[in-house]
């Protein structure tokens, strides 16, 4: 079966090769690559209004080993509600309560009421919430938020949840609860919801609205500072008057980090970090909501199957063509305008069936390069040049192993007079229903069945008597003539008939010595000449003489 030929068994096998790709684990990978692609080229630059502070090695090496006593967190605080610091993102867990005598959780909560807009992560352990100080409830000043990280199957950081909770997901993300003390945002939060959600499945740790992050690709396009010289610099009035200030853990080996992709280094992220660029993506409206698989998969199918009608199977009906190909362009153009909108299509099935009708494209133009040099376009045929090749082949073949070689060269009588009666379309239509019956008769895949010239063919019978190739001309001359396809302009009938010429060389004959494969053609054309002086519709065998 060739596959070129049989276009809907190459249009079933692009539409499973898509399914496959959409059902297969390794399908993921394909399309976190695709995605890291994109947002490596689709960069915003991040708010003006966000700064961080680094808990840092510099800073580990100036106030002591860690954990610090609770009074720096405190002096921390109250620095920036002096400088004006509009929000702070303060991702320090302060889980037991300190019990010593001099404990500083008092003047710790004191700065965190005082400034009044203080966000504190929230964290869930062994089935429960970890609120701080292990609290019931947020300590007065202040706003809770999740920082739970999602990290894919290949270690990267692209998604997260904007809210989680036990049993109910009611605690917004980090990120989003920055924003939201920061703003008066009450827009309508993008994401993917979560079953449990929606059908009010009981669970311990339950997510919603799943959303992907485009992560800055350098992770220094934020503005850092570290606590240390923030605490103890005082030239640093105006800068963080008004602004969002996150204040996270950057010292090697304190808390987990994690990669995202494409950044310039191969320096990891810390959770801060990751809420940071989840406020950026926020505030500037790129989180991406992932649209659900099954719609992946259909637009798969759809893009896969109109392109594959454009190139493969409209090519007869232009005008059907133009609007598919229009219809094609714009479907191309729906995982970008997804984006524009805030929602990320997969496209890894696509991309697979997409790749594979250009694929299968590339190799019928190839395949046709290869039959043009080969075979003839009208019938289908091997052509001359073809011919010629196997001649000399089979010529030698014939010489060592001293087989006879047989062939017959079969004319159409009077064909241009049909020409000139019915026109050039109609002859090559002649042509065309012909070829396969001259193609029947071939026994062997060794035998050669050729256009020879333009109304001529040469049947090339390796290892064939004279008497079988004889017997197959005639053959081929009846069912032509059975055919009764109508032809006025012939002398030889009312219908289309052939004339054939026959000869058959034999290495053992007393002539084999100074024949030539010129001179076994040469034969064979006179042959055919002589059966049209017979008046055609007629064999004329050369061995016969």
């Amino acid at each position: 079966m060739n596959l070129f030929r049989q276009k809907d068994i190459g249009f079933l096998l692009c539409q499973a090769f898509v399914l496959l790709i959409a059902f297969v684990p390794a399908h993921h990978t394909l399309e976190n690559i695709l995605y890291d692609l994109f947002i490596q080229e689709e960069q915003t630059p991040p708010p003006d209004n966000l700064v961080i502070i680094d808990i840092d090695d510099k800073s580990l090496e100036a106030l002591g080993r860690w954990p610090w006593p609770r009074s720096l967190h405190a002096e921390m605080i109250q620095k920036l509600n002096t400088l004006g610091a509009a929000v702070i993102g303060y991702n320090i867990a302060f889980v037991e309560p300190d019990i010593s005598p001099n404990s500083d959780d008092a003047a710790l909560k004191r700065s965190i009421a005082t400034h009044g807009n203080v966000i504190l992560p929230i964290f869930a352990e062994r089935g429960s919430l970890i609120y701080p100080f292990r609290g019931n409830k947020a300590i007065p000043g202040s706003t809770l938020g999740h920082v739970d990280v999602e990290v894919d199957n290949d270690g990267y950081v692209r998604r997260t949840y904007l809210k989680a909770g036990i049993d109910s997901p009611q605690w917004p993300a980090f990120g989003l609860s920055v924003l939201k003390g920061s703003t008066q945002y009450s827009g309508f939060l993008p994401g993917t919801r979560s079953p449990a959600s929606r059908v009010g499945i009981s669970s311990k740790w339950t997510r919603d609205l799943e959303v992907l992050v485009p992560f800055q690709i350098n992770p220094k396009s934020f503005q850092h500072y570290s606590f240390i010289d923030v605490l103890e610099n005082n030239s640093v009035t105006d800068t963080f008057d008004n602004k969002t200030v996150l204040v996270g853990i950057e010292a090697t080996g304190l808390e987990p980090k994690f990669l995202a992709p494409y950044q310039n280094s191969r320096e990891m992220l810390s959770g801060t970090a990751i809420q940071a660029n989840l406020y950026s993506a926020l505030s500037n409206s790129t989180l991406l909501t992932p649209i659900l698989s099954i719609w992946g998969v259909s637009y798969a199918v759809l893009i896969s199957a109109l392109l594959y009608s454009v190139l493969f199977f409209l090519a007869r009906f232009p005008l059907i063509r133009r609007i598919s190909t229009v219809t094609c362009l714009g479907v191309f153009m729906l995982p970008v305008v997804a984006v524009h909108y805030g929602y990320w299509l997969p496209i890894a099935p696509a991309f697979g069936g997409v790749s594979l009708v250009f694929i299968m494209l590339i190799a019928r133009m190839l395949n046709r390069a290869g039959m043009e040099h080969r075979n003839d376009n009208i019938t289908d045929l091997s052509n001359h040049r073809m011919f010629e090749e196997t001649l000399q082949l089979e010529w030698e073949q014939s010489l060592r192993k001293r087989t006879p070689l047989s062939l017959i060269l079969i004319e159409i009588d009077y064909f241009k007079r049909f020409i000139d009666t019915f026109g050039p379309e109609r002859g090559d239509w002649l042509l065309a229903r012909i070829s396969p019956i001259l193609q029947s008769h071939k026994r062997k895949t060794r035998d050669l069945v050729a256009r020879y010239d333009n109304d001529t063919f040469a049947i090339l019978l390796p290892i064939t008597p004279n008497h079988i190739a004889l017997s197959i001309a005639e053959k081929i001359r009846k069912d032509i003539e059975d055919l009764q396809i109508e032809h006025t302009g012939s002398d030889s009938a009312k219908y289309i008939t052939v004339s054939a010429g026959i000869t058959t060389f034999h290495v053992t004959s007393p002539s084999a010595q100074n024949a030539s494969m010129d001179a076994f053609v040469l034969k064979s054309l006179k042959a055919l000449s002589k059966a049209h002086l017979q008046g055609g519709n007629c064999l004329y065998n050369s061995d016969a003489e």
